[in-house]
């Protein structure tokens, strides 16, 4: 039996992809979801196989698991990603690549192929769809003058543009005066793209013109003072009155321009026109690059000067809300004796900063709920065998969300939510669904409150659905029996307990791991840093489950049902 290894950053599609394998006859020798767990796995397992993901979690890239692997006793290695187009693949990289989205029987097709290459050196066809070979790198990819240098150039620039992007939103975010923002927005936009002259030109409404609001390069009486009209005869004009970026090689060639005078004066050649776009109306202004020399600007540049107007267009709302706000404090100084005014106007400002939170979760929550809604109808007519069981899983999976919105609702902005209130809710939901097939089973839960962050309650939600779903399945072939969930915390900043029983058949966790989902309760409790163990015999399964709680200290007395 051939081993294989998955690195793979989705939990959901790993645990499908190992139960394909297993099924089809392979042996799965683990699962990695980073770069250096796949390292560690290979090494030690030393797979004859391996199916790797292009993007890994933390930044990890499947190649890297390949490169550092030695290349006589490399595995063969297939692909599945659904980043075929954004990096490039050859024959030291691996054996193929299988894009995302496949079918199971295309990838078992493709591992097949991949050893018929490793032994032969050839595949045979029909290839599955979205599979094609690695081939070797060609003798111009590695002349140093080759397009692959000019194409290193192009991702060392595209970094740096979205390092400062990313340097330019954090100073945005935290600088008030709208002046400095628009003049340092016109600096690292300059930078970005080499070249010694931007501008921010703002739209006004009495004069219908543009203004130069503020720059970096030009003569003094620029800044403050150039304008161009609001219409086709410059290229600002041009991007405001479309609402398009505009490229200009030559801005002379342009029979329909009547520049203003500081173009000439400055040399300028060619241009780049991103509006800086409001949520509604007219573009506030618009971003320019001005170049005195011809240059061929692409899409990346536009996307480049685009993310800058966006954080512009931000910027601007945010000073027009500050400003509001200043004017109101400054209303609220002179209203000193009129208190309710004051408490009221604090109140209405808190109360649509709640209202945005809460309706952003209320539609999450309902399309959560939509979903869950259509595959429990799918479930009426779907015939038994696996794929109903596939569909009641997901079905499981997005009730379990679901309630996790549920308990976010009316909690505003906050990331922590009562872990023992969501539990009991979820048991509750369970024993209403169940309640129709397995009527003399019986669902118990007790909690302490234990306050958790979102992603947690989200993975040991699902944890909890899984082991209550496989019990009420597989627990009590005769139908009656129970179920017992207990929830304790221990000291502030100590390990929190669930405790889940049933007194059902018990099963072997050797012999039958994949039907029970083992694999994706251990994974899932090592992602909130946990634990799990099991012990199951002829008078029943119980798991005690382990993670960490933060240091907040509890309130409140326990619960149940």
């Amino acid at each position: 039996m051939l081993k294989v290894m998955i690195a793979e950053d989705d939990l959901f599609m790993a645990d499908m992809l190992e139960e394909v394998l297993v099924e089809s006859g392979y042996d799965v020798c683990g699962i990695a979801r980073t770069g250096e767990e796949g390292i560690e796995l290979a090494e030690f397992h030393k797979p004859d196989l391996a199916i790797l993901d292009v993007r890994l979690a933390e930044g990890g890239l499947g190649t890297h698991i390949a490169a550092r692997l030695n290349p006589k006793g490399r595995p063969g290695v297939l692909y599945a990603t659904g980043n075929v187009n954004q990096i490039r693949l050859t024959k030291a990289d691996g054996e193929a690549c299988l894009g995302k989205p496949y079918r199971p029987e295309d990838v078992i097709r493709a591992l097949k192929l991949v050893e018929q290459i490793v032994s032969t050196g050839g595949a045979s066809r029909p290839f599955p769809n979205g599979f094609h070979v690695l081939e070797q790198s060609s003798a111009s990819d590695m002349k140093p003058d080759s397009g692959d240098r000019q194409s290193a150039r192009d991702i060392k620039r595209l970094l740096r543009q979205q390092a400062a992007l990313a340097e330019f939103g954090s100073f945005a975010l935290g600088e008030g005066d709208l002046g400095k923002v628009l003049t340092e927005a016109a600096r690292v936009c300059a930078d970005g793209l080499e070249i010694p002259f931007s501008k921010v030109c703002r739209y006004r409404h009495e004069e219908n013109d543009l203004i130069v609001e503020a720059g970096v390069g030009w003569h003094p009486g620029v800044v403050g003072h150039a304008v161009a009209p609001a219409d086709e005869s410059s290229p600002e004009g041009r991007a405001f009155i479309t609402r398009d970026p505009v490229i200009c090689i030559d801005v002379s060639q342009d029979a329909v321009f009547v520049l203003p005078s500081f173009y000439a004066e400055h040399g300028i050649i060619s241009a780049v026109d991103v509006p800086i776009r409001k949520k509604d109306g007219k573009p506030w202004g618009v971003l320019e690059i001005d170049n005195p020399a011809q240059h061929a600007y692409d899409q990346h540049d536009i996307v480049f000067l685009t993310g800058f107007a966006n954080v512009l267009a931000e910027a601007v709302d945010t000073s027009k809300r500050n400003s509001l706000l200043q004017s109101t404090v400054d209303r609220m100084k002179d209203m000193v004796g009129d208190k309710d005014r004051l408490l009221a106007e604090k109140n209405r400002l808190l109360e649509e900063k709640n209202v945005l939170a809460e309706e952003l979760q209320h539609r999450v929550r309902n399309n959560l709920q939509l979903v869950y809604g259509m595959l429990r109808k799918q479930l009426q007519t779907a015939p038994e065998g696996p794929g109903k069981e596939g569909i009641s899983a997901i079905a499981r999976r997005v009730m379990t969300l679901a309630q996790v919105y549920d308990h976010l609702l009316g909690t505003g902005l906050s990331r922590t939510i009562d872990f023992g209130a969501y539990l009991l809710s979820l048991c509750s939901s369970f024993e209403t669904l169940e309640a129709a097939q397995h009527r003399e089973i019986a669902l118990t839960c007790c909690c302490e409150q234990v306050i958790l962050d979102l992603d947690s309650v989200t993975a040991l939600g699902l944890v909890i659905a899984e082991l209550i779903s496989n019990s009420y399945v597989h627990a009590f072939p005769d139908g009656t029996g129970t179920i017992n969930v207990a929830l304790l915390r221990g000291e502030p900043g100590d390990d929190a307990t669930i405790t889940f029983h049933d007194d059902g058949v018990g099963f072997s966790e050797n012999g039958d791991s994949k039907r029970h989902g083992l694999g994706l309760v251990k994974r899932l409790m090592h992602q909130v840093k946990g634990s799990a163990k099991l012990r199951s015999d002829q008078h029943g399964t119980e798991w005690t489950l382990t993670f960490p709680t933060p240091r907040i200290p509890p309130v409140g007395d326990t619960i149940g049902i």
